[in-house]
């Protein structure tokens, strides 16, 4: 599940000037990432609004998916099926795999993912593992990796104005409020 959710808890790092890349698209984008899970591939579309304010990720599994609205601090996952919505308390803190704001960043050179130049920066997650992620020059995570296992590259990039409605958990769907982790 970490590779699954690497695209999301990467774009939760602050940007500082020279030694870190942008880490948040600065203009609206839709990515269709691949990860590896159990040995057998798999698709994750993530929408992101400019300054990844507001972030949608579509799971491998049909009708379930996760809207996160950093600035609201909250993180609903739908179930279309269920036609349900569990809202959760959203902290980029305690996400495992995001870089400390401390973290060093270390730039490693250029590649090309999805047709995008990136830049490969060499870090480490909150819990101490060295991690690589290409980033665009707009903020775009193409790919994350540790050593040489590519925990998710992005397969298809699209620019453009998305639709608010799709950061919004549909009408009429049941609310459950989950409680703060202390």
């Amino acid at each position: 599940m970490r590779a699954l959710v690497a695209a999301l808890v990467l774009l939760s790092v602050p940007a500082f000037a020279d030694q870190r890349p942008v880490t948040r698209p600065t203009r609206d984008v839709d990515v269709v990432y691949v990860a590896t899970v159990g040995g057998q591939p798999v698709q994750q579309r993530t929408r992101i609004t400019a300054g990844a304010a507001e972030i949608r990720i579509d799971t491998p599994s049909p009708g379930l998916y996760v809207i996160v609205n950093r600035d609201a601090h909250t993180m609903d996952m739908v179930s279309d099926a269920e036609r349900g919505v569990i809202q959760m308390p959203y902290d980029p803190a305690r996400a495992t795999a995001v870089p400390a704001e401390s973290a060093p960043f270390r730039r490693l050179g250029t590649a090309t993912v999805a047709g995008l130049q990136c830049t490969e920066w060499d870090t480490e997650d909150s819990a101490g593992h060295a991690v690589a992620a290409c980033f665009t020059d707009d903020g775009v995570m193409l790919r994350a990796r540790e050593g040489d296992q590519i925990l998710v590259a992005a397969a298809k990039v699209a620019y453009g104005r998305l639709d608010p409605a799709i950061f919004t958990p549909p009408a009429g769907y049941g609310r459950t409020v989950a409680p703060a982790k202390r």
